[in-house]
């Protein structure tokens, strides 16, 4: 077996219950509207349920991998698709039937952090920063956005994001409500954080205008959500990237330009293995890069304000088969802790089916 067996049998359960459930749910509906629906809108109802159980599956995982170390890596078992494949098989579900995946979301660019703060339209230089570099990576490495100009992109990303500023359009390829109601058909800016990475398509620059090839959903997340003032009503992002689960383009961009090639390194140094291939070599505690890239002071400084070690948000994307239905879920998990009895607790706060 491949995963500690310690805590397993509670997480079992709590899994379990979730299916007893949802089974139940799913006999009640078909007991009650039998006589009006479909075989396949039963096999697919009965799908989405599965589906819903594996998400409840990943968030009593992630709950549990909370009180064992305060960091979040590729190397944890919640970021392993073999361990959790077991997990289903030992619940009785058949990896062809059902199939679960964890990723950190805070391994992604957060598109929110370009601003520092909401309602506001003032960029954070950090986060400009970083963009430029994806950017600029972006133009280099795929010959179809050879016409993408950065500068471009972040005024129409800032212009959407931004409020407060009487619609001023920023620079020359900024674009505010006017200008998309021009278009077929006609849309307002939203002037406020994203809700979904798909919104990235609906500006101007990044949209299939751009020719952009990337896959969004791997890059950038909308959450990251970190503060919310008491006392007025604003908010920001913490825009900071998990260094331990990010991707290789994420990672490109955060180092400095010259140095990218370095990115490859970094994830090597997280992925070695031993010789059985069973334990991961090297720990990834506060500032393991240093063993890998030699910073100066200054890049040292901007890398270490754009990192953390750990996360509190993870997408759940899972699949599931029933007959001829097929039914894809992705769930975002915010993890924290009970305010009152301290135990760490998992909530679903988006849902979404493709």
């Amino acid at each position: 077996m491949i995963w500690n067996q310690k805590g397993v049998a509670l997480l079992a359960v709590i899994a379990l219950i979730s299916i007893l459930l949802t089974a139940g749910l799913h006999l009640a509906g078909v007991a009650g509207r039998s006589v009006l629906v479909t075989g396949q809108h039963n096999d697919r109802y009965a799908a989405r349920e599965m589906a819903l159980s594996a998400i409840h599956l990943a968030m009593a995982v992630l709950a549990d991998d909370a009180g064992k170390n305060d960091t979040d890596s590729i190397q944890e078992d919640w970021a392993n698709p073999e361990i959790l494949a077991e997990m289903l098989s030992q619940m009785g579900f058949d990896p062809e039937q059902l199939s679960v995946q964890i990723t950190d979301e805070l391994g992604k660019i957060q598109v929110n952090a370009l601003l520092k703060e909401f309602p506001g339209h003032h960029i954070n230089p950090d986060q400009l920063r970083l963009w430029e570099n994806l950017l600029h990576l972006l133009t280099s490495s795929d010959k179809s956005a050879d016409d993408l100009d950065p500068r471009a992109v972040v005024n129409a990303l800032k212009d959407w994001l931004d409020s407060g500023d009487d619609g001023a359009v920023s620079g020359l390829t900024g674009a505010e409500t006017p200008f998309y109601r021009t278009l077929s058909p006609p849309y307002d800016c939203r002037n406020g954080p994203l809700d979904q990475v798909k919104e990235l398509l609906d500006i101007t620059g990044i949209g299939p205008e751009s020719n952009l090839t990337v896959m969004f959903e791997d890059i950038f997340t909308v959450h990251g959500l970190s503060d919310v003032r008491s006392t007025e009503s604003f908010f920001s992002y913490s825009g900071r990237i998990n260094i331990n689960t990010a991707g290789i383009v994420v990672l490109k961009s955060l180092l400095p330009k010259g140095m990218d090639e370095f990115a490859r390194d970094l994830i090597d140094f997280r992925e070695e293995k031993s010789e059985d291939d069973l334990t991961f070599v090297n720990p990834l505690d506060k500032g393991w890069y240093s063993r890998v890239i030699d910073l100066s002071k200054q890049e040292k400084d901007f890398f270490d304000r754009m990192i953390c070690y750990h996360s509190h948000i993870f997408k759940v994307s899972t699949i599931a088969r029933v007959n001829q239905a097929t039914v894809r879920l992705s769930g975002f998990i915010k993890r924290e802790q009970h305010p009152k009895t301290n135990q760490w607790i998992c909530r679903l706060v988006q849902i979404e089916e493709s």
